[in-house]
């Protein structure tokens, strides 16, 4: 049979995010056993242009997956090529704009679950762009926000307004200093190089994540919104300590040890234990790893085969 293609409009009505959250739970548990690993993304550059790819091994559900993507003028575009382990055969080859959307959202709603209380009731949002708009989207479907203040240099009112409709929060535009003010949840899904808020606004118990840049020359958070946290956790050690410029440069500055630095396959073996919820600042910085992908993958293509898009059929999926 040949690979299924499953493109991005055929993605975005098979996922959602409450159950990306799961398989992303399910996939970090298998990697602190030993039933997982990443592939770590390589880049090549010619002229203007990179490419570059990433992945990830799942032997906890018998799949590996490689996603691979051209950078031209800050733009992506994303393909995943899925295999299955025990026939070693491709399985299916997804556009995968959309399943970076939703995996980079659940993977923040995830970590937030285990970290902030139950009644967060403000998110601070910089960046409405796609991906913030997901961030919000599956942070919404975890936490009860009765404020939503978003900080974004575009014309963002009109979504402020639907969203407001859609969730029932009060959605506005204002300064990143009255963003975070107040706030339990802080999200930074933003291109920026430069920090976009300062950290001593942040407030004692607030949870930042920061997912909008994975280049170890930039950053969207300062040194003080670091030095105040009392745990910073990261998905992969070896991979952020090479691609989070927020962590990179905030040690190159401080000298500072990594020893309130967590990784994701520390965490869920159990060498370390999450921080404790609502105690102090916690950073989470994400830079996307392969095996979120391949798990994200995993699940449109379990879904696609039982939805009725198999064997490369472009029948409607339900």
């Amino acid at each position: 049979m040949q690979p299924l293609f499953i493109q991005d409009t055929d993605v975005a009505r098979l996922l959602d995010h409450g159950s990306v959250i799961d398989v992303l739970d399910q996939a970090y548990l298998d990697f602190g056993a030993g039933r997982a690993s990443v592939h770590p993304r390589t880049r090549s550059e010619c002229a203007d242009a990179r490419l570059s790819s990433m992945g990830g091994i799942w032997t906890g559900r018998n799949v590996a997956a490689v996603k691979v993507y051209p950078t031209l003028a800050g733009r992506f575009s994303f393909l995943v090529n899925l295999f299955d382990l025990g026939s070693n055969k491709a399985i299916a080859v997804l556009e995968g704009n959309e399943l970076t959307r939703f995996r980079t959202a659940a993977q923040t709603a995830l970590i937030a679950s285990k970290v902030v209380p139950a009644g967060a009731s403000k998110l601070a949002l910089f960046g409405a762009g796609v991906q913030g708009r997901a961030q919000a989207a599956a942070l919404c479907g975890v936490f009860p926000f009765q404020d939503i203040a978003v900080v974004d240099p575009q014309d963002s009112e009109d979504w402020c307004r639907r969203f407001a409709l859609s969730t029932g929060a009060s959605v506005y535009a204002c300064s990143a200093e009255e963003a975070v003010r107040g706030a339990d949840v802080v999200v930074t899904a933003t291109r920026s190089t430069e920090p976009v808020f300062l950290g001593h606004w942040l407030k004692s118990r607030a949870f930042v994540a920061a997912v909008g840049i994975s280049s170890p020359k930039g950053r969207e958070l300062d040194d003080a919104t670091l030095d105040r946290a009392e745990r910073v956790i990261v998905e992969w050690l070896p991979q952020s300590m090479e691609e989070a410029g927020d962590i990179v440069l905030w040690n190159a500055a401080k000298a500072t040890k990594l020893d309130k630095t967590l990784d994701l396959p520390m965490l869920y073996a159990g060498k370390a234990p999450w921080p404790d919820v609502g105690s102090g600042i916690t950073v989470f910085k994400s830079v996307g790893t392969g095996l979120a992908d391949t798990a994200c993958a995993y699940l449109a293509y379990q879904r696609a085969s039982r939805s009725g898009l198999v064997g490369g059929s472009r029948e409607a999926v339900a």
